[in-house]
C-alpha cells in the first residue's frame, strides 16, 4: 500500500510458488477509519463487531486469471467522514480489509489476525497511516494488458465495439485472441486497461511481434517507454482457446523487477485440418515508478 496527495493504492499479488491456486478470483476491499463501519454480520458473543462480509465491500474486481491487481481509490471514496480535503487525512490511521477469492477458498491480507471462535470463521486486516510528509512516495500502478488481435472473447455486443468475431468464452470480459492463417511476421498493439474492448479508454503500452514459420513462433512483447512487464502469459496452439484464464494458457513468466521486453519461442504447427493457428498474449504491466 502507498498513497499520493489524493489516492491510495492497494496491490494484490499472488505468489504462484506458495499456493496451488494459479490465479485470483474476485477481489474485495474496504478502507476506513472506524472498524464499526466495516460491512459485517450481526455482533455475537464471540465477536462483538460481527464477521466481515466481503461481498458488501464497496470496491471489488473480477481478477479471474490474474496474479496481480492494483486498486487506485480517491480519498473521497473511502469510508471516512468529516474529510474535506486530503490534508485532513495526514497521519490518520486507516484500516484495510483486503479479501480475495482463490480456487473456491477465501484469503485475507493484513497482519492483524482475528479468530472469531466459530469453526472456519477467521479473517485478517491491516493498518495504514496516510502519509503527507515530504515528497510523495513512488507510485507503481499495475494494469492487465492484451495484444489486440482478430477475435474477442465476449458474447455481449456492448463489449465488442468493433464487431469482431467472437470465441464465445465469456459474457463481457475484455481481451483478444489472434488467429494466424499464413506464415510470416506480424505486429499487434498491446493495450492495458481497455475495458469492454474499447481501445480509446485503454492505454497503448507496447507492441507484440509474431514471427511464425510454420513449425515454431517467436513471440516478443516490447514495452514503450514508461511501462514494464511484471507478468507474461501466452497461449499458442493449433486449436482455438477454450479459456480466458491467463494462468491456464500454458506459457508464463514473472519478473521482479519488471522488464521492457520478453520473448517466447514455442512450437506451433497447423496440423488439425482447420486453417490457422491461435495466440493470446496477456501481460500485467507496471507504470514505471515515479
Amino acid at each position: 500500500m502507498t498513497n499520493d496527495a489524493e489516492y491510495i493504492y492497494v496491490t494484490y499479488t499472488l505468489d504462484p510458488n506458495k499456493t496451488n491456486c494459479p490465479s485470483f478470483g474476485t477481489l474485495h476491499l474496504w478502507i476506513g477509519n472506524d472498524l464499526a463501519n466495516v460491512p459485517s454480520t450481526k455482533p455475537s458473543k464471540n465477536n462483538p463487531r460481527g464477521v466481515p462480509i466481503p461481498g458488501q465491500f464497496p470496491f471489488s474486481y473480477d481478477a479471474s486469471g490474474l496474479t496481480s491487481y492494483q486498486f487506485k481509490i480517491k480519498y473521497s471514496d473511502l469510508s471516512i467522514t468529516g474529510i474535506d480535503s486530503p490534508d485532513d487525512l495526514c497521519n490518520m490511521k486507516l484500516y484495510i480489509f483486503a479479501h480475495a477469492e482463490m480456487c473456491n477458498e477465501t484469503a485475507w491480507g493484513g497482519d492483524k489476525p482475528v479468530n472469531v471462535g466459530d469453526p472456519g470463521r477467521w479473517y485478517y486486516y491491516g493498518e495504514y497511516t496516510w502519509c503527507c510528509e515530504g515528497p510523495p512516495p513512488p507510485i507503481c500502478t499495475l494494469e492487465t494488458a492484451f495484444a489486440k488481435g482478430t477475435h474477442v472473447f465476449t458474447t455481449d455486443k456492448k463489449s465488442n465495439p468493433e464487431n469482431l468475431p467472437s470465441l464465445n468464452l465469456t459474457r463481457n470480459r475484455w481481451g483478444w485472441a489472434i488467429n494466424l492463417k499464413e506464415t510470416g511476421t506480424y505486429f499487434f498493439d498491446i493495450y492495458a486497461g481497455a475495458g469492454l474492448n474499447e481501445t480509446s479508454k485503454g492505454t497503448l503500452v507496447g507492441t507484440l511481434t509474431v514471427n511464425w514459420n510454420g513449425s515454431q513462433a517467436v513471440v516478443t512483447s516490447t514495452m514503450y517507454s514508461g511501462y514494464l512487464l511484471k507478468e507474461v502469459h501466452l497461449y499458442a496452439a493449433d486449436a482455438a482457446p477454450t479459456t480466458i484464464a491467463p494462468g491456464q494458457y500454458g506459457f508464463l513468466d514473472y519478473f521482479d523487477p519488471g522488464r521492457d521486453s520478453y520473448t517466447f519461442t514455442v512450437s506451433l504447427v497447423d496440423s488439425d485440418g482447420v486453417p490457422g493457428v491461435w495466440l493470446i498474449a496477456h501481460a500485467v504491466v507496471e507504470l514505471v515508478c515515479k
